[in-house]
């Protein structure tokens, strides 16, 4: 076996969790039996054009494969990238005029949020989990106006691209929410696939009471890279 990548092990963990043998994903793919092994075994990194078939055999969904990929190929730039934003990153963030923060994919663990974002999600800053805040605070109902929905497509991410994580922080943050009697009921639920892309969501401004139509904007720092992501709230025209 060789050294297995957080993509080769996403891979298994998709089949696996779509019930297939990996015969039977080669007949879906049209690929050797042989080179799925190696490639689930981090062997050999699927080129292109293989991705393509497996990704679309495993029914994931397009939202979600640049992140995978992201995640889950070794990184090829040297140095060690920092594990929390320096005093410039939160300058940066700060600077910004609407809401924003930074956090972890895909465990989304919250990083820093300027001002704004928190003054839209009371208690949803540094060193909180969006999973965790979104089913043990009671504040989510009132902010999201489609709370079901949101609920349902962090679940949805968070199920998605559980194996590219490490094992006990996704154990711990799936312990934690077990505890809200909505957590079996959303994990366990269908999402539509036009939700999956959405380009608004509803918030209820907790100042004024008013309803806000909000675009979501996610950026990955490419220069210099950073382990996190930037999350922006934008009015809708």
């Amino acid at each position: 076996m060789g050294d297995s990548t957080a993509l080769s092990v996403y891979l298994r963990e998709r089949r696996l969790a779509a019930g297939l043998a990996r015969t039977e994903l080669a007949v879906r793919t049209q690929l050797a039996p042989l080179l799925i092994s190696q490639i689930e075994s981090g062997a050999l990194v699927p080129n292109p054009a293989m991705l393509q078939r497996l990704f679309d055999s495993l029914d994931v969904p397009l939202w979600y494969r640049k992140p995978i990929l992201t995640l889950g190929l070794p990184a090829v730039e040297p140095g060690i990238a920092p594990s929390t934003p320096s005093a410039e990153d939160l300058a940066d963030l700060a600077s910004l005029t609407h809401p924003a923060c930074l956090a972890r994919f895909p465990t989304m663990d919250m990083l820093a949020a300027n001002a704004d974002y928190q003054r839209f999600f009371p208690g949803l800053g540094a060193g909180v989990n969006m999973l965790e805040w979104m089913f043990l605070n009671p504040v989510a109902k009132k902010v999201y106006l489609d709370w079901h929905t949101e609920a349902q497509l962090l679940v949805h991410a968070f199920r998605m691209l559980a194996p590219l994580a490490p094992a006990q922080r996704i154990a711990a943050i799936t312990e934690q929410c077990c505890a809200s009697p909505d957590w079996d009921p959303v994990w366990t639920s269908e999402i539509r696939p036009q939700d999956i892309a959405r380009r608004h969501l509803r918030v209820r401004e907790r100042s004024t009471g008013l309803e806000r139509r909000m675009m979501l904007r996610i950026y990955d720092p490419a220069f210099p890279s950073r382990p996190w992501w930037l999350y922006r709230l934008i009015p809708a025209r």
